[in-house]
């Protein structure tokens, strides 16, 4: 009898230790990320979505119609990024299917945050620094959260690493190269310098399918410039650590 009591004792024990367990690990993940901006999304907004594609056109006529090596710049503001980003993960336009996201655009740094699925609703919240190496975007995470639960620096530099890593050849394709990106209080302004389109090809260059545009490059080019907003979750970065650690 008093095996059967021990055994039963054990099996209460184990079974209470996983409950706790259980619920603690809910608490933090399905709880608010503790960061100090707002992450209450902001409603989709046609004049913001517009005015977000007008510029993206705008940027696509200004490379198509520029030298090689001339200089051309594309300013985003984060509301609209906002904005257009919620349209397009209701619409499932998105490779992650999140919701309820918000963009801050601060100095130097992006903060972002979004519910996403992952078979509970999880609130994600991200800060980095975004900077421009040798023609190549370069993020620094420096607070990453799932929900309450903050994620170590190494871990997040393995993930982008292994996320984003295999994208750098995309910026190859691009009719136009990277020079630094700016950030300030609610905007983003994307530097670079256009190329020599290659023989055979328009000013604006060819785009692979992937991030090609749907807004067509200057009359007579029949180009694509390959910036639709759902390219910006495949740009290409630089981490530091690019593998996961055994």
């Amino acid at each position: 009898m008093n095996v059967v009591r021990n055994v039963f004792l054990a099996l209460g024990a184990i079974s209470s230790l996983i409950l706790i367990t259980a619920g603690i690990v809910g608490y933090l993940l399905t709880g608010p990320a503790p960061v100090q901006w707002s992450t209450v999304p902001l409603p989709v907004e046609d004049d913001a979505v517009e005015n977000l594609e007008d510029a993206l056109e705008e940027f696509n006529q200004q490379v198509g119609n520029a030298t090689a090596g001339e200089s051309v710049a594309l300013v985003l503001v984060d509301e609209e990024v906002g904005s257009k980003l919620n349209q397009l993960a209701a619409d499932r336009e998105l490779p992650l299917r999140v919701r309820d996201v918000r963009v801050h655009f601060v100095d130097g740094v992006v903060r972002g945050s979004a519910l996403a699925d992952l078979g509970i609703d999880v609130q994600v919240a991200l800060e980095a620094g975004v900077q421009v190496q040798d023609g190549t975007p370069k993020i620094s995470v420096q607070e990453f959260y799932l929900g309450r639960l903050p994620i170590p620096k190494t871990l997040t530099d393995n993930i982008i690493g292994a996320l984003m890593g295999q994208a750098n050849s995309r910026l190859g394709d691009l009719p136009f190269t990277l020079d630094r990106i700016d950030l300030g209080d609610g905007w983003i302004i994307i530097r670079g310098e256009a190329k020599q389109p290659s023989i055979g090809t328009s000013a604006a260059g060819p785009s692979p399918e992937p991030l090609a545009s749907s807004v067509s490059g200057p009359a007579g080019t029949g180009s694509t410039v390959g910036l639709r907003p759902e390219a910006w979750f495949h740009f290409p970065v630089q981490s530091d650590v690019v593998c996961f650690h055994q």
